[in-house]
């Protein structure tokens, strides 16, 4: 039997079109890096492409691994989420100088019908221009940190999975804006004297502590669904949410400061000596090399997309609701669903187990669920075995029912260990829309 930290490590989604996404943008980036560094290696270093891959590959850490799973669980697990998604990935995908790699990336008919004419399109190159504009991209991104950490769009974000998922892009986006000044990667030019750079990081490193501050020294757990859900590894919602404002802000003060220093330290510097460096010539490209890569960046998010598509589902309960936390026997058992009205017909449910004095989590119970409708003896109903398997939170053990047509259901739930026993029962609303027969 896995123990508690293997389970939280197995705890791996794979979303088929993030996924995918991801894989053909690192694939796109590096066809058209091979292509470029052959002529200005100079410029399109190995580096360049490590910290462009690495970018990538924390974005996809970021929201398929743990980290995203947890989230219901631990406001600290949520906030490491978020700084990924604001301070580590930006920086290195814009420090892989992106545009032209994944332009060349691209094949040659896309490029130039295509994406060329976009690009080149003035309202396009006009909203580009204001979006990474210091003082706007500082506004973006102010407006983003502060206003989805608030208690009601938070809260939002919780319940609902769509609102989860904009409140993770407006993170990502606002964030590539508020570091393009920064960094400016090439082949784009600066428009803001090299000097406010630190003031402009000074000044979102102001905001990220006052965001934290609050959540450090409030007295008041600010995110109610935190105190709802069943406390992990014995820390309290309380020093849940100091813990969250402590990451935040140790992260963020490195992400912000270190590059303020590093930027005035090279303006203090005298300027070094240019030195002529030799032309190269062009060689060009085996056509086997370009025929690869294309495959490849087809046929891997292909792939992705396919497992996504037809591998099993495993229940996630991104926005559901603990129907129920109770002890019963030596166990404390809490229920996972989603909220009132539920629909009749496929229903899903997750338990968690813990020790009802230490809290600890148990995974080698015996979980059975079933539905009783219509004043049915419990004795008769048929009972479907909850696994971790089915769920991609593999400290919870879930299953799939049919909720029948029926007045009042109930969701039953029997844990097993042993001769130990456990059971509770969630009253269940069923929606006006599948009136009962």
């Amino acid at each position: 039997m896995p123990s508690v930290a293997q389970a939280v490590l197995a705890s791996w989604s794979f979303p088929p079109w993030v996924t995918s996404l991801n894989l053909l943008t690192a694939l796109l980036y590096l066809r058209g890096w091979h292509s470029l560094h052959r002529t200005l290696p100079s410029r399109f270093t190995p580096g360049r492409l490590a910290s462009f891959v690495t970018g990538i590959a924390t974005l996809q850490i970021a929201l398929a691994s743990p980290i995203d799973a947890f989230d219901p669980f631990l406001l600290t697990n949520h906030m490491l989420q978020h700084m990924l998604l604001m301070m580590i990935v930006p920086p290195l995908v814009l420090l892989g100088d992106p545009v032209m790699p994944l332009l060349h990336g691209l094949p040659r008919w896309f490029a130039r019908g295509m994406a060329g004419p976009i690009l080149r399109w003035r309202p396009v190159i006009l909203l580009g221009r204001l979006l990474t504009y210091p003082p706007v991209a500082l506004l973006f991104v102010s407006l983003a940190m502060v206003g989805w950490h608030l208690s009601a769009p938070y809260e939002l974000a919780l319940r609902s999975p769509g609102w989860h998922e904009a409140e993770h892009a407006t993170f990502l986006v606002s964030s590539l804006f508020f570091w393009w000044p920064v960094v400016q990667p090439w082949p784009s030019r600066a428009r803001w004297n090299s000097w406010m750079l630190p003031v402009y990081l000074l000044l979102a490193d102001f905001v990220n502590s006052v965001v934290c501050a609050f959540l450090v020294f409030s007295e008041r757990v600010y995110y109610p669904s935190y105190s709802l859900v069943p406390r992990l590894a014995g820390i309290s919602a309380q020093n849940d949410q100091v813990a969250a404002g402590m990451v935040m802000w140790v992260i963020g003060s490195i992400a912000f400061l270190i590059p303020a220093a590093a930027i005035t330290v090279r303006l203090l510097s005298p300027a070094p000596p240019r030195v002529a460096r030799p032309s190269r010539t062009a060689q060009p490209e085996p056509p086997a090399v370009s025929f690869i890569l294309l495959g490849l960046a087809l046929a891997m998010p292909t792939a992705a997309a396919c497992y996504g598509l037809f591998a099993a589902e495993k229940i996630d309960i991104d926005g559901d609701i603990v129907r129920v936390q109770q002890v019963s026997g030596p166990f404390r058992i809490s229920v996972f669903t989603a909220p009132d009205p539920v629909e009749k017909g496929d229903f899903e449910a997750a338990v968690l187990v813990q020790d009802a004095d230490s809290g600890r989590v148990i995974l080698d119970s015996d979980v059975k669920l079933g539905v009783q409708t219509g004043g049915k003896p419990s004795g008769d109903l048929e009972f479907i075995r909850a696994t971790r398997e089915q769920s991609q939170n593999k400290i919870l053990q879930a299953a799939s029912l049919d909720l029948p047509a029926g007045d009042k259901p109930v969701l039953r739930v029997t844990v097993h260990r042993g001769s130990d026993e456990g059971q509770v029962a969630c009253p269940l609303e069923v929606a006006s829309g599948t009136p009962s027969r």
